[in-house]
């Protein structure tokens, strides 16, 4: 590839892009694709709240300074689309040059003055938590140059800031009198065509895309089909029915309630292809360390209790067996994971180890009964059940406190209401993120963390890994094998996800983040 450059500090750092890329996926190019969403988009405004759905579709109609199309991709390793060089002046002040002949599908130029405009409107959304929290301000300096200010600079935060806002006229904003709601006006490589709310979404190729130049072209702008179709199919069995007769193309994603007609025993049945991929949630069980609870006596108990339980089984119930046990208090699709933690003995599930671990513990379970907060929702409630039946097995009684949303939210807060939760963590890049969710006790009351941990010298080693001068893989491993050391949480499953397609349509997939389809990227028979 000819090379694209981000200076960051001073420093060139080159990204690659092959030209030869375009040709051959020339040979690959296809008509139209339909595909099938589970969950709506809801909003495709280019200010529009955050969801999976829109997620899932906003990369290919809407273009940014720059995007990690790799999960948790850091500044030097994104891919440019506007922007044609960034630079960091400082820790908290970043320049973006972008390219001075960008324009929409209506033929609007665009200029630095659009994009500070479109930060601003954003950030007055307040639909963004990290732009509301960090953004200070993005001001043109020059027709082409914005000047990116943050008042603080977390991990990934320059790189939310340039995957998230969109770059798009100001004057086709305002004249398209919805703020568009419908029908966005963008530079993209593909222009919204129609929108059918909660229906159907048809983008086609902007014949008169900007980026005429393949040597600097972004990887995600490529065009090989000529009309995409999304179309909301929400109800499982209907999504099956849709693929199977051909109304849809590709399944994304397919219910693992009804996968069973397209993927057997890891492999796809006759007709259909199959991607598995992995999500970007998490489970995990998170002991009370509060003086409440029995659990906050000893880490030898806690291990018990974790050794007591299959992971295994609690993922099975839980996905039907469509998903993966986790070998850390982390998901294997974040960026600074460290491969290595799935070479060693995460409490690997040992009923015996678990008995001598509980009588190392010196505490006396006898008479005690352990709540286990949970939500009846994405099969908790059957997980919870394993663990209550697999503690039984070293003589731990259990309750299971299963409550909706609100009352959750509440009991999770309240240290008299469990000594187990079962949690729910997501990430948009790294390990770091739910650790910061959970651990860090600037976020809760009485300076201790989620699970009432009161632990000094956790939180020095979650402020050394949260700041970007000192994230690192010797830093990250630290803490994660503190939290193993102290047996703070244990890393229960990742659910996988499906993709399923109609066999002769797609030779090649391709993804943002390695979760999200790219229509437009991806090679067809």
């Amino acid at each position: 590839m000819n090379k694209k450059s981000i200076l960051a500090a001073g420093m060139a750092v080159a990204m690659c892009l092959s030209p030869m890329q375009y040709a051959m996926a020339s040979e690959g190019t296809a008509d139209s694709v339909t595909i099938g969403v589970s969950v709506d988009w809801s909003d495709i405004s280019p200010f529009g709240t955050v969801s999976n759905g829109r997620t899932a579709v906003r990369y290919t109609f809407y273009e940014y300074m720059a995007v990690r199309k790799d999960f948790g991709a850091e500044l030097e390793d994104m891919e440019l689309e506007c922007a044609k060089e960034i630079t960091k002046v400082d820790d908290l002040t970043y320049d973006v040059e972008m390219y001075d002949y960008i324009t929409d599908s209506e033929g609007n130029a665009i200029t630095a003055a659009d994009y500070a405009w479109a930060a601003t409107e954003m950030k007055e959304t307040g639909n963004y938590e990290k732009i509301n929290s960090y953004l200070d301000s993005v001001t043109a300096i020059d027709d082409y140059t914005v000047e990116i200010k943050l008042t603080d600079n977390p991990l990934g935060t320059i790189e939310y800031i340039l995957d998230v806002v969109p770059v798009i006229s100001q004057a086709a904003y305002e004249a398209s009198g919805d703020g568009m709601a419908t029908k966005p006006v963008t530079t993209a490589a593909y222009s919204v065509e129609n929108m059918i709310a909660g229906s159907t979404l048809t983008l086609v190729k902007n014949e008169n895309y900007w980026q005429t130049d393949d040597s600097v072209r972004s990887v995600v702008s490529t065009q090989n089909v000529d009309t995409i179709t999304y179309k909301v199919v929400t109800e499982a069995t209907q999504m099956a029915t849709a693929l199977q007769t051909g109304e849809i193309d590709v399944a994304h994603y397919m219910d693992t309630s009804v996968i069973s007609s397209f993927y057997a025993d890891g492999t796809a049945t006759s007709g259909y292809q199959v991607e598995e991929l992995n999500s970007n949630v998490m489970y995990s069980i998170l002991p009370s360390m509060s003086e409440n609870s029995i659990l906050s006596q000893s880490v030898e108990l806690r291990e018990a209790i974790y050794y007591a339980i299959d992971a295994s089984s609690c993922m099975i119930a839980a996905t039907g067996g469509y998903g993966t046990t986790l070998s850390a208090m982390a998901n294997p699709l974040s960026g600074d994971y460290d491969d290595a933690w799935d070479e060693r003995d995460y409490y690997e599930y040992n009923v015996e180890t678990a008995q001598e671990k509980l009588a190392e513990s010196g505490v006396d379970v006898s008479g005690v009964t352990l709540k286990i907060l949970t939500l009846p929702t994405n099969n908790l409630d059957k997980v919870a059940q394993v663990i209550q039946a697999e503690l039984l097995q070293i003589g731990i009684n259990s309750e299971i406190v299963a409550v909706e949303d609100a009352l959750y939210q509440t009991y999770k807060l309240d240290d008299t209401q469990f000594d187990l939760i079962l949690d729910i963590k997501g990430t948009d890049d790294y390990v770091t993120f739910p650790w910061s969710l959970l651990f860090d006790n600037r976020s809760f009351d009485g300076g201790v963390t989620a699970n009432f941990i009161a632990d000094d010298e956790l939180q020095s080693l979650l402020e050394t890994v949260l700041s970007p001068d000192t994230h690192s893989e010797e830093t990250v491993d630290a803490f994660e094998s503190y939290l193993e050391e102290n047996a703070y949480c244990y890393g229960l499953y990742t659910g996988n996800v499906y993709v399923i397609a109609r066999e002769g349509v797609i030779s090649s997939f391709d993804y943002m983040k390695g979760s999200y389809l790219l229509p437009g990227c991806c090679v067809y028979e």
